[in-house]
């Protein structure tokens, strides 16, 4: 068997199990309709939250209209049951599973903007059409869902007060940067040439302009906050006050989900 062929095998099977996994959690989602919930819709139509929380946190394609460059997103507080809270951590899982197949098989035709462009069609008019699910939006498929084991004293949301964002990387820390949170476009491709002229250990600044996001102002227990101390891990499963929710769905364990 040829790489090419495992390469495609491999996108097919994981997949096949994100569907899956992602149907089980919008279903276990929708049916705890016992617990209570909060989002900002803007939508005042549609009265029936959870099942627009459940949709918009597991959509993996474009909807007719979506403008390419957008990912779907809503902010709130839904109610989950520990089951719903497993579905999840299974999800992240089969979403974590199917993004690094997917990298593998891009890799495979290449790093230029017309090699990206190329794995993209044959997924798009072979693979991906035969299962009926073209129209992928690979930022909605990627990203993961926040699973906090405890829910906190209390959220509260802002808008981001800055209107920009810097970083500062290597030169070859930012071509990864670029090629693994950027859709590929000839903007892209132009900076990483610009890039990889310069010395790998070159530290460059890249910023970017935010548009206004609202952030999630969080207070732990006095348990979390120590452990957040104690653990640099712990960072990352329970943010910091201020933490960006324009892209997330975020979920606190049995009782709360922030979506």
């Amino acid at each position: 068997m040829s790489k090419e062929t495992a390469a495609r095998i491999a996108v097919r099977d994981t997949l096949i199990a994100l569907v899956e996994q992602n149907r089980l959690f919008r279903e276990a989602v929708q049916a705890d309709q016992q617990l209570p919930i909060w989002i900002m819709s803007i939508d005042d139509k549609n009265d029936n939250h959870r099942l627009l929380a459940a949709q918009t946190a597991t959509r993996l394609t474009y909807v007719e209209a979506q403008n390419k460059q957008e990912t779907a997103r809503l902010t709130g507080l839904v109610g989950v049951s520990p089951l719903t809270m497993q579905l999840g951590a299974k999800l992240n899982h089969a979403r974590e599973q199917f993004k690094n197949t997917m990298a593998d098989f891009r890799q495979l035709f290449g790093d230029d903007i017309e090699a990206i462009e190329q794995a993209s069609e044959d997924l798009r008019d072979g693979l991906l059409g035969g299962l009926q699910v073209k129209h992928l939006h690979f930022v909605q498929c990627y990203r993961q869902l926040k699973l906090f084991a405890q829910a906190p004293q209390r959220v509260g949301f802002s808008w981001a007060a800055c209107h920009s964002g810097t970083v500062r990387l290597t030169a070859s820390e930012a071509i990864s940067h670029f090629r693994k949170k950027y859709l590929a476009s000839v903007a892209i491709n132009d900076d990483i040439v610009l890039l990889e002229q310069m010395p790998a250990d070159e530290v460059v600044v890249i910023r970017r302009v935010l548009a206004p996001h609202l952030r999630a102002n969080i207070t732990w227990p006095k348990e979390i906050k120590v452990l957040r101390q104690a653990d640099p891990e712990a960072k990352k499963q329970y943010p910091a006050p201020g933490s960006p929710v324009w892209w997330a769905y975020h979920r606190l364990p049995c009782n709360w989900a922030q979506s």
